[in-house]
Protein backbone atom coordinates (compact mmCIF):
# COMPACT_ATOMS: atom_id res chain seq x y z
CA UNK A 1 0.00 0.00 0.00
CA UNK A 2 1.28 3.44 -0.91
CA UNK A 3 2.68 5.58 1.86
CA UNK A 4 0.01 8.31 1.59
CA UNK A 5 -2.99 6.04 1.66
CA UNK A 6 -3.28 5.32 5.40
CA UNK A 7 -3.33 9.09 5.89
CA UNK A 8 -6.28 9.32 3.50
CA UNK A 9 -8.33 7.06 5.76
CA UNK A 10 -7.66 9.34 8.73
CA UNK A 11 -8.23 12.57 6.76
CA UNK A 12 -11.50 11.45 5.22
CA UNK A 13 -12.73 10.22 8.60
CA UNK A 14 -11.83 13.53 10.26
CA UNK A 15 -13.45 15.57 7.50
CA UNK A 16 -16.62 13.49 7.75
CA UNK A 17 -16.59 14.24 11.46
CA UNK A 18 -16.62 17.91 10.41
CA UNK A 19 -19.57 17.37 8.07
CA UNK A 20 -21.55 15.39 10.65
CA UNK A 21 -20.69 17.89 13.38
CA UNK A 22 -21.83 20.89 11.32
CA UNK A 23 -25.06 19.27 10.19
CA UNK A 24 -26.02 18.10 13.66
CA UNK A 25 -24.82 21.38 15.16
CA UNK A 26 -27.76 23.07 13.39
CA UNK A 27 -30.10 20.07 13.51
CA UNK A 28 -30.66 20.32 17.25
CA UNK A 29 -31.90 23.91 17.20
CA UNK A 30 -33.59 23.77 13.78
CA UNK A 31 -37.02 22.69 15.17
CA UNK A 32 -36.94 25.58 17.66
CA UNK A 33 -35.85 27.99 14.90
CA UNK A 34 -38.73 26.86 12.68
CA UNK A 35 -41.19 27.28 15.56
CA UNK A 36 -39.94 30.85 15.92
CA UNK A 37 -40.24 31.91 12.27
CA UNK A 38 -43.30 29.87 11.26
CA UNK A 39 -46.51 31.84 10.51
CA UNK A 40 -48.62 28.67 10.65
CA UNK A 41 -50.61 26.82 13.32
CA UNK A 42 -48.95 24.35 15.67
CA UNK A 43 -50.17 21.33 13.66
CA UNK A 44 -48.95 22.70 10.32
CA UNK A 45 -45.69 23.88 11.87
CA UNK A 46 -45.04 20.38 13.20
CA UNK A 47 -45.32 19.03 9.66
CA UNK A 48 -43.06 21.81 8.38
CA UNK A 49 -40.44 20.83 10.96
CA UNK A 50 -40.39 17.30 9.62
CA UNK A 51 -40.14 18.34 5.99
CA UNK A 52 -37.52 21.08 6.50
CA UNK A 53 -35.36 18.78 8.60
CA UNK A 54 -35.80 15.83 6.26
CA UNK A 55 -35.83 17.34 2.76
CA UNK A 56 -32.05 17.77 2.39
CA UNK A 57 -31.50 14.13 3.27
CA UNK A 58 -34.30 13.08 0.94
CA UNK A 59 -32.69 14.89 -2.00
CA UNK A 60 -29.28 13.50 -1.04
CA UNK A 61 -30.76 10.00 -1.20
CA UNK A 62 -30.87 10.45 -4.97
CA UNK A 63 -27.76 12.64 -5.23
CA UNK A 64 -25.63 10.09 -3.37
CA UNK A 65 -26.00 7.61 -6.22
CA UNK A 66 -24.79 10.20 -8.73
CA UNK A 67 -21.81 11.19 -6.56
CA UNK A 68 -20.70 7.56 -6.54
CA UNK A 69 -20.97 7.22 -10.33
CA UNK A 70 -19.22 10.56 -10.94
CA UNK A 71 -16.06 9.31 -9.21
CA UNK A 72 -15.51 7.03 -12.23
CA UNK A 73 -15.50 10.13 -14.46
CA UNK A 74 -13.94 12.95 -12.41
CA UNK A 75 -11.37 13.47 -9.68
CA UNK A 76 -12.74 12.10 -6.36
CA UNK A 77 -10.77 14.69 -4.41
CA UNK A 78 -12.14 17.65 -6.37
CA UNK A 79 -15.70 16.35 -6.11
CA UNK A 80 -15.20 15.95 -2.38
CA UNK A 81 -13.89 19.52 -1.97
CA UNK A 82 -16.74 21.01 -4.01
CA UNK A 83 -19.26 19.27 -1.78
CA UNK A 84 -17.63 20.72 1.33
CA UNK A 85 -17.61 24.22 -0.18
CA UNK A 86 -21.28 24.08 -1.18
CA UNK A 87 -22.40 23.05 2.29
CA UNK A 88 -20.34 25.81 3.91
CA UNK A 89 -21.95 28.48 1.70
CA UNK A 90 -25.46 27.16 2.33
CA UNK A 91 -24.98 27.21 6.11
CA UNK A 92 -23.93 30.83 5.75
CA UNK A 93 -27.07 31.71 3.77
CA UNK A 94 -29.33 29.98 6.30
CA UNK A 95 -28.08 32.39 8.92
CA UNK A 96 -29.60 35.29 7.00
CA UNK A 97 -33.11 33.98 6.34
CA UNK A 98 -36.24 34.18 8.47
CA UNK A 99 -38.56 32.98 5.70
CA UNK A 100 -39.73 29.39 6.09
CA UNK A 101 -40.10 28.80 2.35
CA UNK A 102 -36.60 30.11 1.62
CA UNK A 103 -35.18 27.95 4.40
CA UNK A 104 -36.89 24.96 2.79
CA UNK A 105 -35.30 25.84 -0.57
CA UNK A 106 -31.84 26.14 0.97
CA UNK A 107 -32.25 22.72 2.56
CA UNK A 108 -33.13 21.31 -0.88
CA UNK A 109 -29.98 22.83 -2.35
CA UNK A 110 -27.99 21.41 0.55
CA UNK A 111 -29.33 18.00 -0.39
CA UNK A 112 -28.22 18.42 -4.01
CA UNK A 113 -24.67 19.21 -2.85
CA UNK A 114 -24.74 16.47 -0.22
CA UNK A 115 -23.73 12.86 -0.44
CA UNK A 116 -19.99 13.41 -0.31
CA UNK A 117 -19.69 10.73 2.34
CA UNK A 118 -20.15 8.38 -0.62
CA UNK A 119 -16.94 9.79 -2.10
CA UNK A 120 -15.30 9.39 1.31
CA UNK A 121 -16.25 5.71 1.36
CA UNK A 122 -14.87 5.26 -2.15
CA UNK A 123 -11.57 6.91 -1.17
CA UNK A 124 -11.32 4.67 1.90
CA UNK A 125 -12.21 1.54 -0.12
CA UNK A 126 -9.42 2.39 -2.57
CA UNK A 127 -6.98 3.22 0.25
CA UNK A 128 -7.48 0.18 2.48
CA UNK A 129 -6.26 -3.42 2.15
CA UNK A 130 -9.06 -5.98 1.97
CA UNK A 131 -8.34 -7.40 5.43
CA UNK A 132 -8.73 -3.95 7.02
CA UNK A 133 -11.68 -2.72 4.97
CA UNK A 134 -14.40 -3.50 7.51
CA UNK A 135 -12.41 -1.95 10.36
CA UNK A 136 -11.57 1.17 8.30
CA UNK A 137 -15.20 1.70 7.31
CA UNK A 138 -16.14 1.26 10.95
CA UNK A 139 -13.47 3.83 11.85
CA UNK A 140 -14.96 6.17 9.24
CA UNK A 141 -18.47 5.65 10.65
CA UNK A 142 -17.21 6.15 14.22
CA UNK A 143 -16.02 9.65 13.36
CA UNK A 144 -19.34 10.45 11.70
CA UNK A 145 -21.13 9.29 14.83
CA UNK A 146 -18.72 11.34 16.94
CA UNK A 147 -19.90 14.37 14.96
CA UNK A 148 -23.46 13.39 15.86
CA UNK A 149 -22.31 13.30 19.50
CA UNK A 150 -20.57 16.65 19.77
CA UNK A 151 -22.69 18.66 17.33
CA UNK A 152 -26.02 18.79 19.22
CA UNK A 153 -24.85 19.99 22.65
CA UNK A 154 -22.53 22.58 21.14
CA UNK A 155 -25.23 23.64 18.66
CA UNK A 156 -27.75 24.06 21.47
CA UNK A 157 -25.21 26.08 23.45
CA UNK A 158 -24.32 28.25 20.43
CA UNK A 159 -27.97 28.99 19.68
CA UNK A 160 -28.51 30.00 23.30
CA UNK A 161 -25.32 32.08 23.48
CA UNK A 162 -25.13 33.67 20.02
CA UNK A 163 -28.68 33.39 18.71
CA UNK A 164 -29.77 31.36 15.71
CA UNK A 165 -27.91 33.50 13.17
CA UNK A 166 -24.66 33.27 15.09
CA UNK A 167 -25.03 29.50 15.35
CA UNK A 168 -25.50 29.12 11.59
CA UNK A 169 -22.43 31.28 10.96
CA UNK A 170 -20.39 29.19 13.39
CA UNK A 171 -21.27 26.00 11.48
CA UNK A 172 -20.25 27.65 8.20
CA UNK A 173 -16.88 28.80 9.56
CA UNK A 174 -16.09 25.39 11.03
CA UNK A 175 -16.83 23.64 7.73
CA UNK A 176 -14.66 26.15 5.86
CA UNK A 177 -11.72 25.18 8.10
CA UNK A 178 -12.37 21.51 7.27
CA UNK A 179 -12.41 22.38 3.56
CA UNK A 180 -9.01 24.08 3.72
CA UNK A 181 -7.56 21.18 5.67
CA UNK A 182 -8.68 18.66 3.03
CA UNK A 183 -7.52 20.89 0.16
CA UNK A 184 -3.95 20.93 1.46
CA UNK A 185 -3.62 17.43 2.94
CA UNK A 186 -5.88 14.92 1.16
CA UNK A 187 -4.11 12.88 -1.51
CA UNK A 188 -5.78 12.08 -4.81
CA UNK A 189 -6.78 8.55 -5.81
CA UNK A 190 -7.21 7.57 -9.46
CA UNK A 191 -10.79 7.31 -10.66
CA UNK A 192 -11.86 4.01 -12.13
CA UNK A 193 -11.21 3.72 -15.87
CA UNK A 194 -14.45 1.71 -16.18
CA UNK A 195 -17.42 4.06 -16.63
CA UNK A 196 -20.36 2.92 -14.53
CA UNK A 197 -23.96 3.45 -15.54
CA UNK A 198 -26.62 5.00 -13.32
CA UNK A 199 -28.81 2.39 -11.62
CA UNK A 200 -27.32 -0.53 -13.52
CA UNK A 201 -28.14 -4.15 -12.71
CA UNK A 202 -24.74 -4.50 -11.06
CA UNK A 203 -25.70 -1.70 -8.69
CA UNK A 204 -29.34 -2.55 -8.01
CA UNK A 205 -30.22 -6.21 -7.51
CA UNK A 206 -32.12 -8.23 -4.91
CA UNK A 207 -29.08 -8.48 -2.63
CA UNK A 208 -28.19 -4.78 -2.68
CA UNK A 209 -31.82 -3.63 -2.48
CA UNK A 210 -32.49 -5.76 0.61
CA UNK A 211 -29.28 -4.37 2.18
CA UNK A 212 -30.44 -0.84 1.32
CA UNK A 213 -33.83 -1.40 2.98
CA UNK A 214 -32.28 -2.75 6.18
CA UNK A 215 -29.78 0.10 6.36
CA UNK A 216 -32.61 2.56 5.76
CA UNK A 217 -34.74 1.12 8.57
CA UNK A 218 -31.76 1.19 10.95
CA UNK A 219 -31.14 4.84 10.14
CA UNK A 220 -34.79 5.72 10.71
CA UNK A 221 -34.42 4.27 14.22
CA UNK A 222 -31.33 6.41 14.75
CA UNK A 223 -32.76 9.67 13.42
CA UNK A 224 -36.47 9.80 14.29
CA UNK A 225 -36.17 11.30 17.77
CA UNK A 226 -34.68 14.84 17.42
CA UNK A 227 -37.60 16.17 15.33
CA UNK A 228 -40.14 15.26 18.03
CA UNK A 229 -38.11 16.19 21.11
CA UNK A 230 -40.22 19.34 21.78
CA UNK A 231 -43.30 17.11 21.99
CA UNK A 232 -41.49 14.51 24.13
CA UNK A 233 -40.47 17.27 26.54
CA UNK A 234 -44.06 18.48 26.65
CA UNK A 235 -45.24 14.95 27.52
CA UNK A 236 -42.86 14.85 30.48
CA UNK A 237 -43.78 18.41 31.49
CA UNK A 238 -40.31 19.90 30.99
CA UNK A 239 -40.48 23.69 30.78
CA UNK A 240 -39.85 25.22 27.37
CA UNK A 241 -37.26 27.58 28.82
CA UNK A 242 -34.87 24.69 29.48
CA UNK A 243 -36.07 22.31 26.75
CA UNK A 244 -33.46 23.43 24.20
CA UNK A 245 -30.53 22.76 26.55
CA UNK A 246 -31.94 19.38 27.56
CA UNK A 247 -32.34 18.44 23.89
CA UNK A 248 -28.60 18.77 23.35
CA UNK A 249 -27.74 16.79 26.47
CA UNK A 250 -30.08 13.90 25.65
CA UNK A 251 -28.88 13.63 22.05
CA UNK A 252 -25.28 13.76 23.31
CA UNK A 253 -25.86 10.88 25.73
CA UNK A 254 -27.39 8.45 23.28
CA UNK A 255 -25.01 9.43 20.50
CA UNK A 256 -22.10 8.67 22.83
CA UNK A 257 -23.25 5.06 23.10
CA UNK A 258 -23.76 4.98 19.31
CA UNK A 259 -20.15 6.11 18.84
CA UNK A 260 -18.76 3.53 21.25
CA UNK A 261 -20.98 0.81 19.82
CA UNK A 262 -19.95 1.52 16.25
CA UNK A 263 -16.26 1.32 17.15
CA UNK A 264 -16.60 -1.80 19.31
CA UNK A 265 -18.80 -3.86 16.99
CA UNK A 266 -16.74 -2.92 13.93
CA UNK A 267 -13.56 -4.10 15.65
CA UNK A 268 -15.31 -7.31 16.72
CA UNK A 269 -16.41 -8.00 13.15
CA UNK A 270 -12.94 -9.41 12.41
CA UNK A 271 -13.80 -12.34 14.71
CA UNK A 272 -17.53 -12.77 14.19
CA UNK A 273 -19.25 -13.18 10.83
CA UNK A 274 -20.85 -9.89 9.80
CA UNK A 275 -24.30 -11.28 8.97
CA UNK A 276 -24.57 -12.93 12.40
CA UNK A 277 -23.55 -9.73 14.11
CA UNK A 278 -26.08 -7.73 12.08
CA UNK A 279 -28.83 -10.13 13.19
CA UNK A 280 -27.96 -9.63 16.86
CA UNK A 281 -27.65 -5.85 16.62
CA UNK A 282 -30.86 -5.28 14.68
CA UNK A 283 -32.90 -7.59 16.90
CA UNK A 284 -31.61 -5.86 20.04
CA UNK A 285 -32.20 -2.39 18.65
CA UNK A 286 -35.75 -3.25 17.58
CA UNK A 287 -36.63 -4.61 21.03
CA UNK A 288 -35.42 -1.33 22.54
CA UNK A 289 -37.54 0.58 20.02
CA UNK A 290 -40.61 -1.30 21.27
CA UNK A 291 -39.73 -0.49 24.89
CA UNK A 292 -39.51 3.24 24.09
CA UNK A 293 -43.18 3.19 23.22
CA UNK A 294 -44.36 1.74 26.54
CA UNK A 295 -41.97 3.41 29.00
CA UNK A 296 -42.88 6.30 31.31
CA UNK A 297 -40.29 8.65 32.76
CA UNK A 298 -37.69 10.64 30.91
CA UNK A 299 -34.72 8.97 32.64
CA UNK A 300 -35.89 5.50 31.60
CA UNK A 301 -36.50 6.65 28.04
CA UNK A 302 -32.97 8.08 27.82
CA UNK A 303 -31.43 4.88 29.24
CA UNK A 304 -33.26 2.65 26.76
CA UNK A 305 -32.40 5.00 23.91
CA UNK A 306 -28.71 4.82 24.83
CA UNK A 307 -28.77 1.02 24.66
CA UNK A 308 -30.70 1.09 21.39
CA UNK A 309 -28.32 3.40 19.57
CA UNK A 310 -25.31 1.51 20.90
CA UNK A 311 -26.64 -1.53 19.07
CA UNK A 312 -28.29 -0.27 15.91
CA UNK A 313 -25.66 2.31 14.85
CA UNK A 314 -23.06 -0.32 13.96
CA UNK A 315 -25.29 -2.13 11.47
CA UNK A 316 -24.82 0.44 8.69
CA UNK A 317 -20.99 0.21 8.31
CA UNK A 318 -21.21 -3.58 8.67
CA UNK A 319 -23.71 -3.76 5.81
CA UNK A 320 -21.66 -1.44 3.58
CA UNK A 321 -18.41 -3.33 4.29
CA UNK A 322 -19.95 -6.51 2.85
CA UNK A 323 -20.17 -4.77 -0.55
CA UNK A 324 -17.28 -2.29 -0.39
CA UNK A 325 -14.63 -4.84 -1.32
CA UNK A 326 -16.13 -4.94 -4.84
CA UNK A 327 -14.91 -1.32 -5.35
CA UNK A 328 -17.99 -0.31 -7.32
CA UNK A 329 -18.72 3.39 -6.79
CA UNK A 330 -22.32 2.98 -7.92
CA UNK A 331 -23.02 0.21 -5.39
CA UNK A 332 -21.36 2.13 -2.57
CA UNK A 333 -23.32 5.25 -3.52
CA UNK A 334 -26.57 3.30 -3.67
CA UNK A 335 -26.05 1.73 -0.23
CA UNK A 336 -24.84 4.99 1.28
CA UNK A 337 -27.99 6.70 -0.01
CA UNK A 338 -29.95 4.61 2.50
CA UNK A 339 -28.39 6.67 5.28
CA UNK A 340 -29.72 9.88 3.75
CA UNK A 341 -33.12 8.33 3.08
CA UNK A 342 -33.30 7.31 6.74
CA UNK A 343 -32.14 10.76 7.84
CA UNK A 344 -34.81 12.31 5.61
CA UNK A 345 -37.80 10.11 6.30
CA UNK A 346 -37.01 9.52 9.98
CA UNK A 347 -38.14 13.04 10.97
CA UNK A 348 -40.99 13.01 8.41
CA UNK A 349 -42.35 9.66 9.63
CA UNK A 350 -41.98 10.68 13.28
CA UNK A 351 -43.70 14.06 12.98
CA UNK A 352 -46.42 12.77 10.63
CA UNK A 353 -47.38 9.84 12.87
CA UNK A 354 -47.16 11.91 16.05
CA UNK A 355 -49.31 14.69 14.56
CA UNK A 356 -52.24 12.25 14.30
CA UNK A 357 -51.40 9.46 16.77
CA UNK A 358 -49.20 8.61 19.77
CA UNK A 359 -45.57 7.82 20.56
CA UNK A 360 -46.44 4.17 21.22
CA UNK A 361 -47.84 3.76 17.71
CA UNK A 362 -44.74 5.34 16.23
CA UNK A 363 -42.32 3.08 18.14
CA UNK A 364 -44.19 -0.10 17.25
CA UNK A 365 -44.30 0.94 13.58
CA UNK A 366 -40.53 1.57 13.42
CA UNK A 367 -39.68 -1.68 15.19
CA UNK A 368 -41.91 -3.76 12.92
CA UNK A 369 -40.52 -2.11 9.79
CA UNK A 370 -36.92 -2.86 10.86
CA UNK A 371 -37.60 -6.52 11.65
CA UNK A 372 -39.33 -7.01 8.31
CA UNK A 373 -36.34 -5.66 6.39
CA UNK A 374 -33.98 -7.81 8.48
CA UNK A 375 -35.77 -11.00 7.44
CA UNK A 376 -35.66 -9.91 3.79
CA UNK A 377 -31.93 -9.20 3.99
CA UNK A 378 -31.13 -12.58 5.49
CA UNK A 379 -33.24 -14.32 2.85
CA UNK A 380 -31.23 -12.75 0.01
CA UNK A 381 -27.93 -13.66 1.71
CA UNK A 382 -28.98 -17.30 1.87
CA UNK A 383 -29.70 -17.33 -1.85
CA UNK A 384 -26.56 -15.38 -2.85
Amino acid sequence: MEAGRPRNVLLVSLSQFGMAFSNNFIQVFLPFFILKISPYSQEKTLLWIGFVMGVSHLVTTVASNFWGILTSRFSPKMLYLRGLLSNSVLFLLMGFTTNLHLLFLLRILQGVSGGISTIGLIIISASSPRERLSADIGFFQTFITLGFLLGPPLGAWAASAFGYQGAFLTASIFLTVVLMFCYTQLQEIPHSPQKEKFFSRGTMNARSISAWLLSFAANVQLMFLPSILPQVFEKFQIEKSIALKWAGVIIMLYTATATLGTYFWSKLSARIQSNKMILFLVMGGSVCQLLLGVTDGVATVVAIRMVQTGLIAATVPLIISIFAAEHRGGTIGFLNSSRFAGNALGPIIATSVLAYSHLTTLCFLLSGMTLLTLFGFRATLRHA
